[in-house]
């Protein structure tokens, strides 16, 4: 049976300047009990579709807008690694 994962996305705001508060980064967390991926996607303006791979379209809407809030939010349910790792936005691994 494949592992399952929590899944976490924290987000960094540009501090100042012309894009202050505009959503730059998210650094996504995949934990169990035992063990803690972490990887970062840059925004690239594809978020919202992307996350509708695991959520509705409804739902990845809203967890874009917190996100865009500056609110670090867990996705609901738990997901095997290879469905979220690497997957949204330009990503990047840590």
């Amino acid at each position: 049976m494949p592992t399952v994962y929590k899944l976490i996305a924290a987000p960094h705001l540009l501090p100042a300047g012309d894009f202050q508060g505009h959503l730059e980064t998210v650094t996504f967390i995949a934990a169990t009990e035992n063990e803690t991926h972490r990887w970062w996607a840059v925004n690239v303006g594809t978020f919202e579709k992307d996350f509708t791979k695991i959520v509705s379209p409804e739902l990845a809407a809203n967890i874009v807008a917190r996100l865009r809030r500056g609110e670090v939010v867990e996705f609901p349910n738990r997901y095997e690694l290879s469905q979220v790792k690497g997957k949204f936005g330009g990503c990047f691994a840590d």
